[in-house]
């Protein structure tokens, strides 16, 4: 069984020939695998090597860098925590029709990019969603966005330039699926249910994207669903759509852990094969399949890398300028990087009156009442939360109103939202993006208030 010191560093020369992406890998059998791989990260999601570093019992030595571990349908067991970046690639242009090889269809840009951690121990799922207009510097092009890291580079340039964002992060595998295999998996699995919060209207003929919502909930299917996720074309622009990511996120994950969806396997199978590049083993797959099957829902926390919008003045483009002061806190919480930085805002909020008094605190009224906005606003800044304001910020809840208040640890700081709790005596905790972008904490009043 490999150790965690055998885990390899995207910055090594080693690493560099073999922690990334190899362009003979992702074309294996896919018997059993495609609807096991999909369950696995049922997000639009998920997501380079299975070399020495691989944490999987039945893996193979460093001295073997290229062959796979197990293509058997024996699973493997993931024994240590892994990261996987997932792409999800915009292939404008290319139809699998006119691109048999899909070669030019996961060579456009990262519409979706996502981290995923897996933790064997207590079954966790840590997903960080990075803004695909992110801004770094891209080797041979300088400043860019993050996005384009897969048009310059593929999987291995995303997979570097994730990594150097995240303080040379380890990332251990892979996988990219384009939009034409996103609309045929959500078409397979059947329609899914999503709340609306707001009229969506976009046309953009270049990207075939024709989008028309009303508010309210909803069963959508392939094209509508990626349309959803897709669109970012109102105030938030892509932030909007990575917080519409998470709440889509969730939603796909229960539909692919629905019993019936184990009917639809041979289909799944015949749209991952065509559809899906991963540097993955069938075993591997399998094994994942099984922790997935022991996990629950509620163990999954999604976080979103802090930032801000960038000014006018500072570049011509628009960028999301990562926050490199908290960054740190949720790759020490979320991904046990160890980072001097990271200490400052850990675990420790509760009783510190100076960190309590400078959260900012979002209230969202579900309820649509603004006398209960306003006494909830007014109970916590008196309660120690003197930066406490109300937010129009639209969620994309299931339920409105909803029946329990929500409160949201928007940038990861579950010790800030228990603190928060405590002051109000009700609510349930959820480490989620979904909240005011500009708050810590976001607090969704629900019908339990004031009761």
């Amino acid at each position: 069984m490999e150790t965690d010191k055998e885990q390899i560093n995207v910055n090594s020369e080693e690493s560099k020939q073999d922690n990334y992406v190899n362009k003979n890998k992702g074309k294996f059998p896919w018997v059993l695998t495609g609807s096991i791989f999909i369950g696995c990260f049922a997000f639009s999601l998920i997501s380079a090597s299975i070399l020495a570093g691989t944490p999987f019992r039945k893996s193979l030595s460093a001295h073997l860098p290229h062959a796979r571990s197990n293509d058997s349908l024996i699973p493997d067991t993931l024994t240590r925590p892994v990261n996987i970046l997932f792409l999800g690639i915009d292939n404008s242009g290319h139809p699998h029709s006119q691109d048999p090889t899909h070669t030019q269809a996961l060579a456009g840009n990262s519409d979706t990019m996502l981290l995923v951690r897996l933790m064997p121990d207590t079954h966790k799922i840590n997903v960080l969603s990075i803004p695909r207009d992110t801004l770094v510097e891209l080797p041979g092009k300088g400043i860019d966005k993050i996005n384009d890291a897969n048009v310059i580079g593929g999987a291995e340039a995303a997979a570097k330039s994730v990594s150097n964002l995240l303080s040379n992060i380890p990332i251990d595998h892979y996988v990219r699926v384009d939009t034409e295999g996103f609309i045929e998996l959500v078409n397979v699995l059947g329609d899914v249910e999503v709340n609306i919060p707001k009229a969506m209207h976009y046309v953009d003929k270049t990207q075939k994207l024709y989008i028309d919502f009303q508010p309210g909930k909803q069963k959508l299917n392939g094209q509508h669903f990626q349309e959803y996720v897709r669109f970012r074309h109102d105030a938030l622009g892509d932030i909007g759509r990575v917080q519409r990511q998470q709440e889509a996120l969730k939603a796909l994950l229960q539909s692919l852990l629905k019993p019936e969806t184990v009917a639809k396997i041979p289909q799944l199978l015949g749209v991952i094969k065509n559809n899906v590049d991963t540097d993955f083993s069938i075993g591997e797959i399998l094994g994942i399949f099984d922790f997935l099957s022991h996990s629950d829902r509620k163990n999954i926390s999604l976080v979103m890398l802090p930032g801000r919008f960038s000014e006018r003045s500072e570049y011509k483009r628009s960028y999301w300028i990562a926050n490199h002061e908290t960054i740190p806190a949720i790759l020490k919480n979320y991904f046990n990087v160890a980072n001097d930085q990271a200490y400052t805002n850990s675990n420790n909020i509760k009783g510190n009156k100076t960190q309590i008094s400078k959260i900012r605190l979002a209230i969202i009224d579900s309820t649509k009442k603004t006398r209960q906005a306003n006494k909830a606003a007014l109970f916590l800044g008196r309660h120690g939360f003197p930066h406490t304001y109300i937010s129009n910020h639209e969620v994309d809840a299931d339920n409105f109103p909803l029946t329990h208040t929500k409160i949201i640890a928007q940038k990861g700081d579950i010790a800030a939202a228990n603190a928060v709790k405590e002051a109000l005596g009700i609510g349930t905790v959820e480490i989620d993006s979904i909240g005011d972008i500009d708050s810590d904490i976001t607090v969704i009043i629900g019908q339990d208030f004031g009761k």
